[in-house]
């Protein structure tokens, strides 16, 4: 979960109604104590990715509603970086590790080795984090900074999937009517049904792509990995779990200011209903385009095309478009009407395929359901982080203390 490129040192921790001594010393050395399962804590906190990348992801939203408002230039630039760096200050700031480790619990431990009346922790222990992930002990500095480098480098490409997924988010829900109008419709019946559904369904896809990528192969004899993956498994039999998983998922979905939702692919449906019937009746009506006034008259094709314009109304706007007045004869096809009906339907085609001004536009649309799956790529690049752990940490000189049991 870190973003930092340096490890951070376990220290022991005086947490109440467990450790609250330090007797057991490294050959009597006060600055070398053993370490327990009642320590759960750092030196120094870490740069959390979970609150980088919501914050992010905040500013990315910002930033991006400021460029569809206002034209490119050196001071639009500046204030967007601006809004970017406050963003990655404030959930530096304002997190705190300490609360969340201590909430964690230790695994793969010593259980026959007590020191302070707690139980021994070892090289292989891992230390799970209540906001998610694991910490693992690493002897040696040269391969915890290696692998703090790593961990930090795949978080920093997910941070970066998130904040340009965010500014293209407010950037189109900019040009489709505004950040109040986008969450005006959240809380609308359906809008909240179909939110309700977008992270139901980000959340399944994710944790498929979790499932599908630990349980990869290539992994499967790094003890590590395993035993990581064992650490950070769901207890889905415990209530508790489910209410603790939704909770979180629509909580970090609300914070994001642009939770997934399910309507794009409602308006990407129904627009592209809308452009295969245009196309149609574009295609139908270009057929008449070399008929006379007397051709168009008597021809069933010409009279066939006029009554789905009349009645049809998903072409209600061509219709408008074309009728005449009422002390004309309306059941009579005239190469103006032709004419302009050609002309309607190309600017529906053009307006429903690419303008960024109609807010269901399948360029609009489109875009945005692209953008649902962009947590599948943070999710890639979490697990690579994961794995790099995995990878670095067996290089760790574990020819350290051998913790036995008095015989």
């Amino acid at each position: 979960m870190q973003q930092n490129p340096g490890p951070g040192k376990l220290i022991p921790t005086k947490f109440s109604g467990e450790r609250e001594q330090f007797s057991v010393l490294f050959k009597g050395d006060k600055e070398r104590i053993f370490l327990t399962v009642g320590d759960r804590n750092t030196a120094e906190k870490f740069v959390c990715k979970k609150p980088m990348n919501m914050w992010l992801a905040i500013g990315g939203l910002v930033v991006g509603l400021i460029l569809v408002s206002n034209p490119i230039g050196w001071v639009v630039i500046g204030i967007c970086a601006v809004v970017l760096v406050a963003s990655v200050a404030i959930a530096i700031v304002t997190h705190d590790c300490s609360g969340p480790l201590k909430s964690g619990k230790w695994v793969d431990v010593k259980d026959d080795v007590f020191f302070d009346k707690q139980i021994a922790i070892i090289e292989t222990s891992l230390l799970t984090c209540d906001k998610g992930g694991v910490l693992k002990p690493i002897i040696d500095e040269k391969t915890a900074r290696e692998a703090a480098k790593a961990i930090a480098f795949e978080n920093f490409k997910e941070a970066a999937v998130t904040t340009v997924a965010a500014i293209a988010t407010g950037f189109l829900m900019g040009k489709g009517g505004g950040f109040f109008k986008a969450i005006g419709g959240l809380f609308s019946k359906s809008g909240a049904l179909l939110t309700i559904g977008g992270v139901a369904t980000t959340y399944a896809l994710t944790s498929y792509q979790s499932s599908v990528m630990r349980g990869s192969e290539e992994y499967a004899d790094n003890d590590l990995y395993q035993r990581m993956n064992k650490a950070e498994a769901k207890d889905w039999s415990d209530p508790n779990t489910t209410v603790k998983e939704t909770t979180d998922a629509y909580g970090n979905a609300a914070a994001s200011l642009a939770p997934p939702n399910l309507a794009d692919f409602v308006n990407v449906y129904k627009t592209g209903g809308l452009v295969i019937e245009d196309a149609a009746l574009r295609q139908r009506v270009d057929q008449l385009s070399s008929m006379s006034r007397q051709q168009l008259l008597r021809n069933p094709a010409a009279q066939s095309v006029w009554n789905d314009i009349r009645t049809n109304p998903r072409h209600q706007n061509v219709y408008d478009a074309i009728r005449r007045n009422s002390i004309h004869n309306q059941n009579r096809f005239t190469p103006g009407m032709r004419n302009g009906a050609i002309s309607t339907l190309d600017d529906n085609l053009r307006n429903n395929k690419w303008s960024l001004k109609n807010p269901n536009s399948l360029a609009q649309k489109g875009s945005s359901s692209l953008l649902f799956f962009v947590p599948l790529i943070g999710g890639y690049f979490s697990e690579k982080a994961r794995r790099k752990l995995a990878e670095i940490a067996v290089n760790d000189n574990s020819a350290t203390i051998d913790v036995r049991t008095a015989n």
